[in-house]
């Protein structure tokens, strides 16, 4: 039918939802994205080209050929047609919103899709911290024996992290995931964040709230970063306010790499400040500073917070259902980040 919207698709084919891809695949003209460099996407985009009267753009999964970031620049070769970006990612750095809403076109995001993944990881990442996890294992694989001896002076370094404050840095979705995955093994939370939310405060255990980045610092025995990266989170953690932290605390990071000045981490970790760090996210990913590598009292993962099978399947039929409430539905999208119509 002519009449269906006509939307771009970016990634690979469906790789989990294959029941909502074939209600959408019914109701909409897909085209596949298949540019090479952004001097041919722009080329697509322009009038006339391939893309030039797309309704709207879908990438429901990750990929190694995907459209370059939106930027100004990039959203001003859009067609006047498109009118909702919907992907599957939860952060969108790069992505200029603001031009998008002034151009009158949503973005949405796929929060909410690997809120229980990641705040899986983001406990997993406090225990390593506090039991040194990390350079036990490689000890025993490096030894070839479960020999104790060998970790002893680390054992006797470790500790529990039951009535220890854990300060998480952002009390969005997933950082009150892992505040309530904490509360079970009887941490204190407490917090800091743009706004009070006394409700949520109150469920988690009346955690406390910290106005200021500095007072969370200064009282917590290990910080956790679930904020997204914004001109005001930018290395949050520098050199400065990682003093602040009580010598011997930990830094665990699943929010976004640029959020800690990574030479500050480094220099507090082998000075002793900071004992130990539990890293998903990088500065520069997917380089991973040497100095990090080389350290037994980080632990590293490669971004795999939020994949799961569970959380790849929601991710996409999450930027599915953006595209069908949008044009099929009440137009109450589930998770835009931006706002046309303010």
């Amino acid at each position: 039918m002519t009449n269906k919207p006509t939307i771009l698709y970016v990634g690979r084919p469906i790789v989990f939802a294959h029941e909502a891809w074939a209600r959408f695949e019914r109701r909409f003209n897909i085209l596949t994205y298949d540019c090479q460099s952004r001097s041919e996407v722009i080329q697509a985009f322009s009038e006339g080209g391939k893309y030039s009267k797309i309704d709207g753009i879908i990438r429901p999964n990750f990929s190694t050929n995907v459209l370059p970031p939106l930027d100004k620049e990039l959203i001003g070769y859009l067609p006047s047609s498109c009118k909702i970006v919907s992907y599957c990612n939860h952060g969108y750095d790069g992505e200029d919103t603001l031009e998008l809403e002034r151009r009158g076109i949503w973005f949405c995001n796929g929060a909410g899709g690997a809120t229980e993944s990641t705040a899986d990881v983001g406990l997993f990442l406090i225990l390593a911290t506090f039991r040194f996890t990390t350079f036990m294992e490689l000890t025993l694989r490096e030894k070839q024996t479960a020999d104790w001896f060998n970790v002893e002076d680390a054992c006797k370094e470790s500790h529990e992290p039951g009535g220890k404050v854990l300060g998480i840095v952002g009390l969005g979705e997933i950082g009150a995931a892992v505040a309530r995955r904490a509360r079970a093994i009887g941490m204190e939370i407490h917090h800091f964040s743009r706004v009070k939310k006394p409700a949520l405060e109150e469920s988690l255990g009346n955690s406390v709230y910290h106005a200021t980045i500095e007072s969370l610092l200064e009282v917590s025995d290990c910080v956790l970063l679930a904020c997204p990266h914004t001109p005001e989170t930018h290395h949050i953690l520098n050199m400065s306010t990682l003093k602040l932290m009580k010598r011997g605390s930990r830094v665990v990071n699943i929010a976004r790499g640029k959020c800690i000045d990574e030479e500050a981490l480094v220099e507090a970790l082998e000075e002793g400040h900071i004992s130990s760090a539990g890293l998903d996210v990088f500065h520069d990913e997917p380089v991973v500073n040497p100095r990090l590598l080389s350290n037994r009292r980080v632990t590293l993962l490669p971004h795999i917070a939020g994949n799961t099978l569970e959380a790849d399947k929601k991710f996409e039929e999450l930027a599915m259902e953006n595209i069908e409430i949008f044009f099929l539905g009440d137009g109450k999208l589930l998770t835009p980040v931006n706002n046309v119509l303010a």
